[in-house]
């Protein structure tokens, strides 16, 4: 019988040093190295679901004769020893906590030409607090080792398998493993996601061996999972093809990636050719400073965002940067030094080429039909009415101050997290006011939808008011529910021009004094 196997990291017989110099590979045992593994545990045989769906769609017919049980790899950063196995299979609580302490994350091997299956690592520790990785579709596993559960949050990667599923697919896949999507959605297989984008746009092409998707047929897999997919196109052009000003991509990514939903990028590979790729995470940027009479987006500044991309591994970090005459936006490989001393070969980031996104596709829940452009559209009116008419009231000695510009920020958020977490962060030091503000959204505000749009009014880093739109209908009749008011200032002219007719932001509710 075989043995659950404990294997040194970056040893002769550690697995993935076994799979031999892919790409995936050597970027995995980068990522690895710098989160200090120490120990593998390796689950000699695995039964996968996804492989499992994948060995019955294509491999079960081959006469290679392909294995159906994969091996399950588990990455520690201590050392440890079967002593330890041993007391934490027998209900030691401090071994177990133990291994959860050091617990990185896992691999799953496959018995297949693309070795690498679901794999889910923990992020790399935070080095800058002050602009932290924003990375809402993370979400914890569970792993069960002989009667041990293990956690890890992240997002789930594999390889591309030609067999089954291309990037698209792989891509797709990835996105539907978003936390968003926990409480009410089963996650597919990439064989459930190949068949799902052929059952009403096959276009006549065969399903397995697949060849790629279209982005109508994303959009049909997206539905066939029960849920509604969103097309963001491209803004301006480059070489022919839709592609984006830095702006609008940066901030529909943030926006996507703040409310929890990844974003599935497709364009183009430079001299490769179609790509897509999934945005799981960004590194927040320093506030921005808008000049007087100005607005400007939150997201504007992001500059590095984390993607699964199949070519290369899981939360690779890219650069967004204007191509050379700042028309269209390009993503390239941007992968930190690596902090560790081991010798490996060279990391693949370095030679990968520039990707030219040209389309943005997430899947949002059903009853969210408000789109992100919209929304961004309405914040953007609704603050350029507030910031000429309070610095038409500066200037004409109405109102103390100076003038000001205003940034804001948008996202899409359950009404249960907007009334828990983000109120309980925003008004951390003001208890009573926390108390106030949550029974009247509760009682007084008319019923909202369980998704809002929030559309957030600050100056630098201080937030002035929260606007709450309804996403329940089309986008031309986006309306406000209510506006929460953190600033008395901001507060009184918001109701000013609410009853004048010249803002609508809905029922308003006082959270400053």
């Amino acid at each position: 019988m075989a043995r659950l196997k404990l294997h040194r990291f970056n040893s002769g017989s550690d697995p993935l040093v076994g799979l031999g110099a892919s790409n995936q590979v050597v970027y995995l045992r980068h990522y690895l190295a710098d989160l200090g593994a120490v120990t593998i545990l390796e689950e000699p045989n695995y039964f996968d679901r996804d492989y499992l769906s994948e060995f019955a769609a294509f491999y079960a017919a081959s006469s290679r004769g392909y294995p159906n049980r994969c091996r399950r790899c588990h990455f520690f950063s201590a050392e440890i020893k079967r002593s330890h196995l041993r007391a934490a299979a027998g209900g030691s609580a401090r071994a177990v906590e133990r291994l959860q302490e050091h617990y990185l994350g896992f691999v799953i091997v496959r018995p297949i030409p693309s070795p690498l299956g679901r794999t889910v690592l923990r992020w790399y520790p935070e080095h800058a607090p002050a602009t932290p990785r924003v990375t809402n579709p993370s979400r914890d596993y569970e792993c069960h080792v002989a009667g041990i559960t293990l956690r890890v949050r992240g997002l789930a990667w594999q390889q591309q398998d030609a067999g089954v599923g291309a990037c698209a697919t792989i891509a797709l896949w990835s996105m539907l493993h978003s936390s968003a999507f926990d409480d009410h959605h089963a996650i597919p297989t990439t064989a459930d996601i190949t068949r799902f984008a052929h059952r009403r746009a096959s276009l006549g092409a065969r399903v397995f061996p697949s060849a790629g998707l279209t982005i109508f047929q994303l959009c049909e897999a997206i539905k066939e999972a029960g849920l509604a997919p969103v097309v963001l196109q491209g803004d301006t052009m480059a070489n022919g093809r839709a592609a984006f000003t830095r702006d609008r991509f940066a901030s529909a990514c943030a926006t996507l990636i703040r409310s929890g939903y990844p974003a599935l990028v497709v364009g183009e590979l430079e001299d490769v050719g179609a790509h897509a790729v999934c945005v799981v995470g960004f590194r927040e940027c320093a506030p921005p400073v808008p000049d007087p009479g100005t607005i400007q987006l939150q997201d504007t500044g992001v500059y590095h965002l984390y993607v699964h991309d199949d070519n290369l591994g899981p939360n690779v970090r890219f650069l967004i940067w204007p191509d050379e005459n700042e028309a269209y936006v390009r993503l390239q490989a941007s992968a930190p030094t690596p902090q560790h001393n081991l010798k490996l070969p060279a990391g693949p980031s370095t030679m990968y080429p520039d990707f030219v996104p040209s389309q943005v596709i997430t899947a949002v829940h059903e009853d969210l039909r408000a789109s992100p452009d919209r929304l961004s559209r309405r914040a953007i009116l609704s603050a350029k009415t507030l910031v000429n008419c309070h610095n038409e009231l500066v200037d004409g000695g109405h109102m103390p101050g100076q003038p000001l510009g205003l940034t804001i920020g948008t996202r899409f958020m359950k009404l249960h997290e907007y009334l828990g977490g983000e109120l309980d962060r925003v008004l951390a030091n003001k208890r009573s006011a926390l108390a106030r503000v949550r029974l009247l959204l509760s009682e007084k505000v008319p019923p909202m939808s369980l998704h809002l749009g929030v559309v957030r009014v600050g100056w630098r880093a201080v937030p002035l008011l929260d606007v709450l739109f309804d996403t329940t209908d089309a986008d031309s009749n986006l309306i406000a529910f209510c506006n929460v008011q953190y600033d008395e200032e901001m507060g009184q002219l918001a109701k000013v021009l609410t009853h004048l007719g010249m803002l609508d932001l809905g029922h308003a509710v006082n959270a400053y004094s």
